[in-house]
């Protein structure tokens, strides 16, 4: 009984001394990403701007990473040791029954909600649909572009463009900035359709 309790505890002791040193390193490359931008903040006093110092949630940062990078370890055993009950298969009917539920408030939603609620809805979709547009290229097509969002800045400068110097409502740009987004995407994506790999993801990345 003895041995056991000798070979068990260098292992445990050795588990808190790798987790302590990633604990250590985490809080610092915390506090050192989490300074310039919670703790140091700009200030306008009259026609100065001040720089003022801010440590409170920098500590909180830092305390809140290195805590959770200390106990990760037993935190993950004891997930593990958790049994989950399993969710039922969800059939196609019940998915079809919840997207047209979703259509008909996402329909109702603008005529109640206030404007706020809408515009915060509004550009949940819009990510929405730019990851549902990655999900296809890296997913489906296999192919990973790094430079996605560039044809997504297109077409968004594209729709103010239109709509700042040319008047045109909501509707007229929107097929006008897809057919821009499309046609960038296409004068990039076909030299490049043979390249396979990191080759493909630095030219998107370019």
């Amino acid at each position: 009984m003895s041995q056991v309790i000798s070979v068990r505890r260098p292992v445990a002791d050795a588990s808190f001394g790798q987790a302590l040193k990633n604990a250590v390193a985490a809080a610092i490359l915390t506090a050192i990403l989490t300074v310039p931008v919670l703790g140091l903040q700009l200030k306008l006093d009259g026609y100065q701007v001040v720089l003022e110092r801010h440590w409170r949630p920098v500590w909180i940062a830092v305390a809140a990473v290195f805590l959770f990078q200390l106990f990760k370890p037993w935190l993950m055993r004891a997930k593990s040791a958790v049994q989950l009950p399993a969710m039922p298969a969800m059939g196609a009917q019940q998915q079809r029954t919840i997207i047209w539920v979703l259509l008909a408030v996402g329909l109702v939603w603008p005529f109640f909600g206030s404007r706020g609620a809408v515009d915060v809805a509004t550009l949940a979709l819009i990510y929405v649909i730019l990851g549902l547009g990655l999900n296809i290229v890296v997913g489906f097509a296999g192919l990973l572009d790094l430079g996605y969002v560039g044809f997504y800045a297109v077409g968004g400068y594209t729709y103010a463009m239109l709509n700042q110097y040319f008047g045109l409502t909501f509707w007229e740009c929107l097929p006008l900035a897809a057919i821009a987004s499309a046609t960038f995407g296409f004068l990039l994506g076909f030299p490049v359709l043979r390249l396979r790999g990191d080759y493909l993801a630095i030219v998107t990345l370019g």
